[in-house]
């Protein structure tokens, strides 16, 4: 293991703090944000677009997921994309960006929502998203959506989470659901995540530092996996995917590290609705 793992620990709390802030390095979060929430109102009054919302797959009020799909969708791939926001902030109001895009190529998107802490812990998080993609594959043939040709995507601590399932912490019916994954800006060692300012109301306990990071774990299936970062972001996420990169690569016969000059945290998902990008090239490829 490199010492991209532990570099954090050498880094006051004020400093750690400001490397998991990615807000305040972005060049404006909040208008990407507020961009991304508009495209996906747009997606809702397009008319080149089927959609149908709240698909519940669990108990609390959040678990439930939106799907964008062509019009007429036969055996479709889909795009499953699980917001950031650290588990505590986000939705998936906010997760229908790409939807357009993702549909003018005949993919389908599914928008997940999850519980949020500190009202739930992360390894309820965790079970949601299981759950969740076991709905999805469930149900995929009804909404025109290849079972077989799901793409696990997630930001930040969505990466985290998509990341998680290939890992085998949502069991092994959820590992074997994606055909490849895309984690984007994430986090896979939750040790320096739980000594900041995040953990006062992520309340990652020692058990889920050992239990849930995926550094430390080895992917339960051999799929395709391409690793996602803005060139602008903080030196602490850039560990965090190069660390990951290095502890998996060994044990996947395809996994694409990609950083991409000029983007930041926010701005680098745009990357989804860049058809032409080698990002887009890459989930393409994880169903050809």
């Amino acid at each position: 293991m490199s010492d991209n793992a532990v570099n954090w620990q050498q880094l006051s709390r004020e400093e750690l703090d400001f490397q998991l802030s990615p807000s305040k390095s972005a060049k404006d979060a909040m208008a990407v944000l507020m961009r991304h929430e508009a495209a996906g109102k747009d997606a809702l009054r397009s008319p080149r677009i089927r959609f149908s919302l709240d698909h519940i797959y669990g108990p609390r009020p959040r678990a439930a997921y939106d799907l964008f799909t062509p019009l007429a969708a036969r055996n479709a791939p889909c795009l499953a994309y699980i917001h950031g926001g650290f588990w505590q902030e986000g939705a998936k109001s906010g997760s229908a960006f790409a939807a357009e895009a993702l549909v003018a190529e005949g993919w389908a998107l599914a928008a997940i929502g999850y519980s949020l802490t500190p009202k739930v812990r992360l390894r309820d998080i965790v079970a949601e998203i299981a759950a969740a993609l076991a709905h999805l594959h469930a149900n995929a043939a009804a909404h025109g959506i290849d079972p077989d040709r799901i793409v696990l995507a997630g930001h930040s601590a969505g990466g985290h989470l998509a990341a998680a399932m290939l890992a085998g912490f949502g069991g092994p019916d959820a590992a074997a659901i994606p055909a490849g994954i895309v984690a984007m800006s994430g986090v896979y060692d939750l040790a320096p995540v739980a000594a900041s300012y995040v953990n006062d109301l992520a309340g990652i306990d020692d058990g889920e530092v050992r239990d849930l990071s995926p550094l430390f774990a080895r992917p339960m299936r051999d799929v395709p996996v391409h690793l996602l970062i803005g060139g602008d972001e903080p030196d602490a996420f850039q560990v965090q995917t190069a660390a990951l990169h290095e502890s998996w690569s060994p044990h996947l016969s395809r996994m694409t590290p990609e950083s991409v000059p000029g983007r930041d945290h926010f701005d680098i998902l745009d990357r989804l609705a860049e058809t032409a990008s080698p990002t887009f090239n890459a989930i393409r490829a994880m169903v050809q």
